[in-house]
């Protein structure tokens, strides 16, 4: 006894397999442009986004504002949040400094564990961002280097190197290894936004 074969159950079998390509595409697209938008997250715990590389700041020799260069990877060494602006500090710059400050007093018991930078990339601090530093952030260390090679060395992230809602954590070897930047300078951001850095430096100190 022969049987033949039913043309239809044929025909969506084909439709099937030729269909698993196109559904796998779909939803590949579909992962990538909710993952670029942030709806869903595959990044590891660090709530700051990595450097790949991580940046060596000492090779570019950072200034004091005595002269005398800044040295990492020595026994006194801390954690660093550092923040890169020019000449003057205004507006979204200005909440950075803000928003490292309040974050570093939050840690607390391990507040020497860390020291903030200002680093001025295009020359000496005018006299208002000088005074300003010294009323508001006197616990701030201030260096200069070129802008020119800083950009250089982080010209393939996805942010401006510069974006002054950006600031960095750099280890005590002086690696540039993460950055974070706040969507908008609000109160309620800056807020989350270092919820989000004590995490992280919760993990990364111990």
């Amino acid at each position: 006894m022969t049987t033949t074969a039913d043309p239809k159950r044929g025909k969506r079998l084909l439709s099937l397999i030729l269909g698993i390509p196109i559904v796998v595409i779909l939803l590949s697209s579909a992962v990538y442009y909710l993952a670029k938008e942030n709806i869903i997250n595959f990044r590891t715990v660090n709530r700051g986004t990595l450097i790949h590389p991580p940046v060596q700041l000492g090779e570019l020799h950072p200034q004091r504002i005595d002269g005398g260069e800044f040295l990492f990877n020595r026994a006194e060494s801390r954690w660093v949040f550092m923040v890169v602006g020019g000449q003057d500090c205004v507006d979204a710059c200005e909440r950075m400094l803000y928003l490292t400050r309040q974050t570093h007093t939050a840690l607390g018991k391990k507040v020497d564990r860390v020291e903030r930078i200002y680093l001025a990339v295009d020359g000496p601090l005018s006299p208002s961002l000088r005074d300003f530093i010294e009323a508001e952030h006197s616990d701030m260390t201030v260096l200069y280097t070129d802008g020119t090679p800083f950009l250089s060395k982080l010209k393939n992230l996805e942010i401006n190197p510069f974006d002054p809602r950006a600031f960095y954590v750099v280890d005590p070897m002086g690696w540039v290894m993460m950055y974070y930047r706040a969507g908008d300078t609000e109160q309620e951001t800056l807020t989350t936004l270092g919820k989000d850095v004590l995490k992280d430096m919760g993990r990364l100190i111990k």
